[in-house]
């Protein structure tokens, strides 16, 4: 493409000389006298020649600025926020100098985004690696023994009950990782929009956990003292009410109870998930909620550290938050904050 500026002057150029020419014929076909000839003579070329000092500083001036203009990009792309033109002054290109930097601070902003998430993708993917180890192994192990002929057959029987146990470990695992992975990667969007009953809410997730509860005599108490409408994903909310109950009767003691208490207010609603378990140390307070964090006293606790994390992950997606208040030896209390929208 030609160069537009020297487009422009060879224009304006050839216009003055359309000009010129059309006014020498006119003088030519009037024949004035001759100090009017030479009148018009020094009245042309000294307009010509503002002309042409005209359009040759305004060629200077705009290769100047575009030349500023290209700098200040250079200074970009090199890391440098160097200002070319005053910021103080309304001018064109004090907004366009403000819009390029605009620009260039969206586009690292998102290059810095990119980089968090292919670092958190592998991270998960090492870490999914990891807990798929353990009973992939347990099942390789229990096919080699279940392979030798000579093997008892109540020794056969009880391998056998243990690989069944090792798959339906790996089928749950698997089953969370998925909803781990769609979750953080956007494949899945939590609905939110519309109102919903909480009670139903949390009755869903109590169904779901009452076979464990009955399972180790634990029983589990719903308190609330009126009915409470807001807008969450019922689906999702409940998945993470469950994941909280769940841990509360992995470490509770005993046949102690599990106390779930709905609460209104005047920003939010919340459920608190009371246990009597073995508790939460002080120094693992900030760790619990960590993606596969098992604290210390989770030993022989069958568990990846998974629930919690996804619990805090889908009410934070909903704009609420998770408190927690904990002692040694006499159980936890979870709190979930739901904004009354």
């Amino acid at each position: 493409m030609k160069n537009p500026f020297r487009k422009i002057i060879w224009s304006s150029f050839t216009l003055l000389a359309v000009v010129v020419v059309l006014f020498v014929s006119m003088l030519i076909y009037y024949k004035p006298e001759k100090h009017v000839v030479i009148g018009c003579v020094v009245f042309i070329s000294v307009m010509a020649l503002l002309f042409i000092s005209f359009v040759l500083a305004l060629r200077k001036e705009m290769l100047n600025t575009l030349s500023s203009l290209s700098g200040l990009i250079q200074d970009l792309i090199n890391g440098q926020m160097t200002q070319m033109f005053p910021v103080q002054e309304d001018t064109l290109l004090s907004k366009l100098q403000h819009q390029v930097i605009q620009l260039s601070e969206l586009l690292s902003s998102q290059k810095q985004r990119y980089r968090e998430e292919s670092q958190e993708v592998k991270t998960l993917i090492s870490d999914i690696s990891h807990q798929l180890k353990t009973p992939l192994a347990n099942l390789g192990m229990y096919n080699s023994l279940l392979m030798d002929e000579g093997l008892p057959a109540e020794t056969r029987s009880e391998f056998t009950r243990h690989m069944g146990s090792q798959i339906e470990k790996l089928s749950w695992l698997m089953e969370n990782l998925i909803k781990l992975s769609r979750l953080e990667s956007g494949i899945i969007e939590l609905h939110a929009a519309e109102k919903h009953n909480l009670e139903n809410t949390v009755l869903s997730a109590i169904k779901q956990a009452f076979p464990a509860a009955e399972q180790k005599n634990i029983e589990i108490l719903l308190e609330m003292d009126q009915e409470i409408t807001l807008q969450h994903d019922p689906k999702w909310t409940g998945e993470a009410i469950y994941n909280i109950i769940d841990n509360a009767l992995k470490y509770t003691l005993g046949s102690c109870s599990v106390r779930i208490t709905i609460r209104r207010y005047d920003l939010f609603a919340r459920i608190d998930i009371a246990d009597g378990g073995i508790g939460i140390p002080v120094a693992e307070m900030n760790d619990i909620f960590k993606r596969f964090y098992r604290g210390a006293g989770c030993n022989g606790t069958e568990g990846v550290g998974i629930g919690l994390y996804l619990a805090r992950k889908i009410v934070t997606e909903q704009g609420g938050y998770i408190k927690v208040r904990s002692e040694l030896s006499k159980g936890s209390v979870f709190s979930i904050f739901l904004p009354l929208r």
